[in-house]
């Protein structure tokens, strides 16, 4: 058996983005959707799913109102207020919820949720494949179909999954509304993380010049360093910023695997390092 395990956020804003039109009116512009065009639009992309990767089961992941990473990070999606939401969200959640089988968790992202189906082994049987655009989700090991992009699904091992998470660490995502380490970018901060660069900081004494006698401090990189997390902290620190900042944006950052929630208190386990 196959499940598909699909990012009901990402595709019910597509659709609903999809269908709004500019009407004039009286010499003013306003904004007409059709809700019925929406639905008939979304289901025939999930079914355009289920064909495309002859599957044969489909469960759609929706995210909770409330976001456990606000606690966190107060400041998390704080860039998306008063943002205007599409006309028919709400109304193609509503059939989302109506018409298929759906799965959503106290405090948790649609993200959260797909991690946590895709990575226990026991709650869905058989195959299960994310279909979602984004690329967050390959910071979670197993299945993923990018329908924009990929011919076919494409299997990320736990190694690949922990390199996008430490390098997401550093980045930070702005579209999300985390900033990560300053002045790392996302090209850089996988180069960091490929080489385990950790930044040594050294001070000596200035011998000459205007500074004589003053203290120098300087950060030396060292690649080959077994300890990711120190990589990242020293990253942090020379920035000016310490390890309760990397650990805060590293719980942010982290899309939930099994391993990370307590399905008795149905809650998030906070990421933690050497655990």
């Amino acid at each position: 058996m196959t499940t598909l395990l699909v990012d009901g956020d990402l595709f019910a804003y597509q659709m609903a983005c999809g269908v709004e039109k500019p009407l004039e009116f009286d010499g003013h512009f306003i904004l007409s959707a059709d809700a019925d065009t929406g639905k008939e639009n979304l289901d025939s992309m999930f079914a355009g799913f289920m064909e495309k990767l002859d599957a044969d089961r489909i469960i759609v992941c929706l995210s909770d109102t409330e976001n456990f990473r606000k606690k966190v990070l107060p400041t998390y999606k704080s860039n998306r207020d008063g943002i205007r939401r599409p006309m028919i969200l709400g109304a193609l959640k509503e059939h989302i919820e109506a018409n298929y089988e759906t799965f959503t968790r106290p405090t948790l992202e649609a993200d959260d949720v797909l991690g946590i189906l895709l990575t226990n082994p026991k709650v869905i049987p058989g195959e299960k494949i994310v279909v979602t655009e984004d690329k967050d989700l390959r910071s979670v090991p197993g299945l993923h179909w990018n329908p924009k992009k990929d011919t076919k699904p494409v299997r990320v091992s736990v190694a690949q999954a922990d390199r996008e998470f430490y390098a997401q660490t550093l980045s930070g995502d702005m579209v999300d509304g985390y900033g990560g380490c300053p002045n790392i970018g996302y090209v850089r901060s996988r180069e960091i993380v490929d080489e385990g660069r950790l930044l040594v900081r050294t001070e000596d004494e200035i011998k000459r010049g205007k500074n004589a006698g003053q203290t120098r401090v300087q950060w030396l990189a060292q690649a080959g360093h077994g300890d990711l997390w120190e990589c990242i902290v020293s990253h942090y620190e020379k920035a000016g910023l310490t390890e309760a900042d990397a650990l805060s944006a590293a719980r942010v950052a982290r899309i939930l695997r099994t391993e990370d929630y307590d399905y008795k208190k149905k809650e998030p386990i906070l990421w933690q390092p050497y655990s």
